[in-house]
């Protein structure tokens, strides 16, 4: 007969010990490809520049001026990116764990 530990494995604990190996099974990766996407620019009254995108509602970029605002605001368009992608890979080992390590088993 088998003795279970009192406390089974956290999936965190799961992520420190299979990390690269979970990762590795991640098929998602990023391809950057120029996508037209139009810009709105607007200056505010403190004389600084705001660059938004109607496809990301989340990022907005400002500066002094509108190429620096515009920079903010590929910046900020590039870090949703990956962290979206961050989100589901994470999301998806969550489920490998789950499948893995089923309640119906402890």
């Amino acid at each position: 007969m088998s003795v279970l530990p009192s406390f089974p494995i956290s999936p965190e604990e799961v992520f420190d010990l299979f990390g690269e190996t979970l990762e590795s099974m991640n098929d998602k990766r990023i391809i950057e490809t120029p996508i037209f996407v139009p810009f709105i620019i607007e200056k505010t009254e403190e004389e600084f520049y705001t660059a938004r995108c109607n496809s990301f509602r989340l990022c907005k970029g400002m500066g002094v001026t509108e190429e620096e605002a515009i920079e903010n605001l590929k910046e900020q368009i590039d870090s949703y990116h990956k962290s979206s992608i961050e989100t589901e890979k994470r999301m998806r080992m969550e489920e490998i764990i789950k499948n893995l390590f089923r309640k119906d088993h402890f």
